[in-house]
């Protein structure tokens, strides 16, 4: 039933803090990160816009929250920018200011606008915090340059506050890795931002609590998010304000990485505790979610069937013993894993291992226990949405995406001299990665991270990788489909990229938000 008092998620692409910790250098200490989410579907006033002091951590041992600064995070102002401009302050027990406690620390701000935020609009959070020199912090957002995102640092609070004024480009040392995923040295700056966004308002459409994986969200990164900060088939298809069943905004509680045996174990009760939290403190013993949403259990893979899904399903009776064993539960079916030799340009070169086999093998299995499991109500087979009708082991290669040519050819074609930007076909969407035949019967990536409309069915496009590449005139271009894992060789193919995502979510009925209600 609606609740116009009861908090719920507010804002679409927030995220947990997680990955890595970085260094505050000198004069660049002050630091503040310009974000823009996306509300729900119906009008919100009241908001509740929590911080916390701690981050995750990706791979292997995600969820755990160890990945932890070694200073408290000193928050010095954080604002809310209404669609129209103006902006809030938004107040920490009527304070401006507030100290996010390393490790433990959970800090709640809260602003009341004076009127309604209109449904589906985009806002802004602008957070400004600082630390010492030499010491670490923890963020969670790689900022979105096409959705006016920014982050700025400086050496005190009056440079930051000038830099936020005045709205110019980030601050170089915060802009760098555009669109790129690594570590501490090699991938674009992570900025502090809320943990998430609440608010009053809800109109009872159901919430779901995501237990999520990488598969989620992490196919993409920044360039390629919607107006309203959503990434991901899941979150895509979530958000899709679909005339009969609406749009929801989910809480995703899980980060890339995550496998269920370790959620809501060891090290890995922080986030839970904190929702649980604002159920007491704020809610009056009503949770922030309706339902639960299972995409788990693609990192838990074992050889044996029955102890892969033994790892998702202990996470459900986990989260069950926790909140009741009547709470609505949805399951999810988990996709293939793919080999190739050629970079997953063809669909001929993939190999898929009994382990990955969706058809006849081990994730077969899997997913027969997933489908016949009493521990859901309901279940999302998700399955058949991301493999190929011509050979359903497989997911798309890159040859299902035709994308034309290149026209004429970037660069001076000398082999020496590196280029940046690229004349494509201008329905090529950015974000997405491409592939091209720049030699007859060679072929290479390019990531297109910006674009320039020259109105005649062409644009220009910014590319990531500035290589001398030396490419044939009119070269055959290709959507690519299924990114290489860095963790798992130069052959593996874990997650989709943009056109393979956009696939995905298109083939996922909207009709399946009825599972999110319970019957």
């Amino acid at each position: 039933m609606p609740d116009a008092n009861r908090y719920m998620p507010a804002a679409t692409g927030t995220r947990w803090p997680s990955g890595f910790t970085q260094t505050y250098a000198a004069g660049l200490n002050y630091q503040c990160s310009k974000l823009f989410f996306g509300s729900p579907d119906y009008p919100t006033n009241d908001f509740l816009i929590p911080f916390v002091g701690f981050g995750c951590t990706e791979g292997n041992l995600a969820p755990q929250e160890t990945i932890l600064p070694n200073g408290d995070i000193l928050i010095d102002e954080v604002f809310f920018i209404h669609p129209n401009g103006t902006e809030y302050p938004v107040l920490f027990g009527g304070n401006a200011a507030t100290t996010v406690t390393l490790s433990t620390g959970i800090v709640y701000g809260q602003v009341t606008l004076s009127s309604d935020l209109p449904a589906w609009s985009v806002f802004g959070i602008r957070t400004v915090w600082h630390g010492t020199v030499g010491q670490t912090y923890i963020g969670g957002y790689r900022c979105q340059r096409h959705r006016g995102e920014k982050y700025w640092a400086a050496t005190d609070l009056a440079s930051i506050r000038a830099l936020a004024l005045a709205n110019g480009a980030s601050t170089p040392d915060r802009d760098t890795f555009y669109n790129t995923v690594g570590n501490a040295s090699n991938s674009q700056p992570l900025a502090y931002g809320p943990a998430l966004v609440l608010a009053k308002g809800w109109d009872g459409r159901p919430v779901p609590m995501i237990l999520a994986d990488s598969l989620v969200e992490r196919q993409e990164i920044a360039a390629s998010a919607t107006d309203r900060r959503v990434m991901g088939t899941t979150l895509r298809w979530l958000d899709e304000r679909d005339p009969i069943w609406g749009s929801y905004i989910p809480l995703v509680m899980g980060v890339p990485g995550s496998k269920s045996k370790q959620e809501l174990a060891t090290s890995a009760t922080k986030r839970w505790a904190f929702i649980d939290a604002v159920k007491t403190t704020y809610n009056g013993g009503k949770d922030i979610w309706t339902c639960v949403l299972d995409q788990s259990g693609r990192n838990d893979n074992n050889a044996t069937a029955a102890t892969w899904v033994g790892d998702k399903f202990g996470l459900v009776d986990r989260v069950k013993t926790r909140y009741g064993a009547g709470i609505h539960v949805i399951g999810m079916t988990l996709w293939p894993t793919m080999t190739s030799t050629d970079n997953a340009r063809t669909a001929a070169a993939y190999t898929v291992s009994t382990l990955w086999n969706g058809v006849s093998g081990t994730l077969k299995a899997v997913n027969d226990l997933i489908t016949a499991s009493s521990r859901y109500a309901q279940v999302m087979d998700v399955f058949p949405a991301f493999v190929t009708d011509a050979d359903p082991t497989k997911a798309p290669a890159s040859d299902l995406f035709p994308l034309g040519n290149v026209i004429g050819h970037p660069g001076n074609q000398d082999g020496v001299t590196t280029w940046d930007t690229m004349k494509l076909p201008s329905a090529t969407p950015v974000g997405a990665v491409v592939t091209f035949e720049y030699q007859p019967g060679l072929w290479t990536t390019r990531t297109l991270i910006d674009r320039a409309d020259n109105g005649d069915g062409t644009a220009d496009y910014k590319v990531a990788e500035v290589f001398a590449t030396d490419v044939q005139d009119n070269a055959t271009l290709l959507g690519k489909a299924m990114n290489l894992d860095s963790g798992t060789g130069t052959t593996t193919h874990v997650h989709p990229l943009l056109h393979t995502v956009l696939r995905t979510f298109s083939r996922m009925p909207q009709s399946w938000k009825s599972k999110l209600y319970p019957s």
